[in-house]
């Protein structure tokens, strides 16, 4: 007989301040899933949870580049001054 475990949702987590990351297994992405067109993108962390977190301009085209499966770590390094607002500036690695 098949044994069966509640599936949680992700947690979300939210580029605040500078320095901040967040890093993981990407195990899924939704194109242009909030108001502003922007993906959303789910790891599964070393603990086995996963997390989820919005795209922004200057990130998802990014995060295209990363497969399904990939361990990355995501960074937000700066924030750079535009006419219509500041815009997140991130980094984004894989394990080599």
């Amino acid at each position: 007989q098949r044994k069966w475990e509640e599936v949680e949702d992700a947690a979300f987590f939210k580029f605040e301040n500078i320095g901040d990351t967040v890093e993981g297994t990407l195990v899924g992405t939704s194109s242009k899933s909030d108001q502003y067109g922007f993906g959303m993108y789910t790891l599964e962390q070393p603990d086995g949870k996963n997390v989820r977190f919005h795209g922004a301009a200057q990130l998802d085209p990014m995060m295209l580049s990363v497969k399904t499966g990939e361990y990355i770590k995501v960074e937000y390094v700066d924030n750079q001054k535009r006419p219509k607002g500041d815009m997140k500036v991130f980094k984004v690695y894989r394990s080599a």
